[in-house]
C-alpha cells in the first residue's frame, strides 16, 4: 500500500513567538475516523457485482439489489454520525447531504430503499429476448415472456416447449460452431431508462463524490473513483447455453393437454 505522508499546520505566531507545527491527523488516522462509513461504502459496491452476478437468477437478482440500496442509503447516516462532534462538520455536511438527497437518481433509488425495508418487495420490470449470439449482440432473437420473479431459464424452457409442437423457428439448435443460443435480459426501474446496473453504478460513483469531499474536508486526499471492474454488459445481460445440453432438456419437457 501506499505510503501516505503526514500532514501538518503551518507554525503560527503568538505575541512574537514561534510556536511550534501541530500535527494534525495523517491520512491513515482519517480513514480510520470514517471507518464505518468507508466500509458501507465498500459494501455498496459488493452488492452491485453480486447484482451483475445473480443477473438471471432472479431472486438472488433482487435480494442483492435491496442490499445494494440500504448500503448507498446508509453511508451518508454513518458519515454524519461518525462526525458527529466534528467541529464545523454538521454545518458544512448539510449542505452536501441536502445536495445528495436532491439529486434525482439517489432520491429515487432512496424510496425505493424505503419501501423495501417498511413496506414489501421490490420487482424491477424484465424484458427477454431468446436467440443466437456470435458474441457481440444478438444474431437473431425474439421477444419472449420472462416473468419478473422468473429465472432466465424458464424462457429458454418455455421456448423449447413451444419449439416441441411448432419446431424451432429460430434454429437454435441447429449445430453451428460460430454462435450459442442465449437469453438476453435487461432489468429496469420504471423510473429511468436505462438497464439497472447503470442506474446502480452511476449512483454509486455520485455517492463516491460526497464520500470524497468529506476526506477532503477532513484533510485527506481521496482515492480516485472508478467502476472499471464492472463486466461488459454482453457479460451480465447475456446467459449463454450449450446446444447439446438444450437437447436434453427439450426431449424431458412434458407437454399438457392441447
Amino acid at each position: 500500500r501506499e505510503r501516505r505522508h503526514r500532514l501538518r499546520r503551518p507554525e503560527i505566531e503568538v505575541t512574537g513567538a514561534p510556536v511550534p507545527a501541530i500535527p494534525i491527523m495523517s491520512e491513515e488516522a482519517i480513514y480510520e475516523r470514517i471507518g464505518a462509513s468507508l466500509d458501507r461504502f465498500q459494501e455498496a459496491h459488493f452488492w452491485l457485482h453480486m447484482v451483475e452476478e445473480y443477473y438471471h437468477v432472479t431472486d438472488p437478482f433482487r435480494w442483492h439489489l435491496n442490499a445494494f440500496l440500504r448500503a448507498l442509503k446508509e453511508v451518508p447516516q454513518l458519515l454524519q454520525m461518525e462526525l458527529q462532534n466534528e467541529p464545523g462538520f454538521k454545518d458544512w455536511f448539510s449542505t452536501q447531504r441536502d445536495s445528495l438527497r436532491g439529486d434525482p437518481l439517489i432520491r429515487v433509488l432512496s424510496r425505493h430503499r424505503d419501501f423495501v425495508v417498511h413496506r414489501g418487495m421490490l420487482i424491477p420490470k424484465s424484458t427477454a429476448l431468446v436467440g443466437i449470439t456470435e458474441g457481440r449482440g444478438m444474431k437473431l432473437s425474439m421477444t419472449f415472456p420472462v416473468h419478473a420473479l422468473e429465472d432466465s431459464d424458464n424462457g429458454m424452457r418455455r421456448y423449447l416447449a413451444v419449439s416441441k409442437v411448432h419446431g424451432d423457428i429460430l434454429g437454435i439448435l441447429i449445430p453451428d460452431e460460430d454462435s450459442l443460443p442465449c437469453v438476453q435480459r435487461q432489468w429496469r426501474l420504471s423510473e429511468f431508462e436505462d438497464e439497472i446496473g447503470e442506474v446502480c453504478a452511476r449512483a454509486w460513483l455520485r455517492l463516491g463524490e460526497t464520500v470524497a469531499a468529506v476526506l477532503s474536508w477532513l484533510g485527506a486526499h481521496p482515492p480516485a473513483l472508478s467502476l472499471d471492474c464492472r463486466h461488459a454488459s454482453q457479460e451480465v445481460q447475456f446467459k449463454l447455453y450449450d446446444r447439446g445440453e438444450l437437447v436434453q432438456w427439450m426431449e424431458v419437457i412434458e407437454l399438457g393437454p392441447t
